[in-house]
């Protein structure tokens, strides 16, 4: 299996198409405790907000991405459903 750096980073060149199109609107790593400086990451899953239609929709583009199809998800554990955001500021 290819190192995780070269994994990581074709996964978010590979979703890039999908953030440009509007489809993926937020993304990243879910985390144990905030970053140290000088530490790893503690990641412990993922996070992802699409713009779809459907369940089906978003699972189709799951099932498309590098972290998908090379077993980094854990696939019996991800949860799509409906979001409705009532607050919001710019990062």
């Amino acid at each position: 299996m290819r190192q995780h750096v070269d994994l990581a980073s074709d996964h978010l060149a590979n979703l890039k198409p999908n953030v440009e199109s509007g489809f993926w609107v937020m993304g990243g790593a879910s985390l144990d405790e905030p970053v140290k400086e000088g530490e790893a990451a503690k990641i412990n899953g993922s996070v992802m907000m699409a713009v779809a239609d459907t369940k089906e929709e978003v699972l189709a583009k799951i099932k498309e991405d590098l972290y998908y199809t090379s077993g980094v998800w854990d696939v019996e554990k991800i949860q799509i459903f409906p979001f409705k955001s009532a607050i919001r500021s710019a990062l």
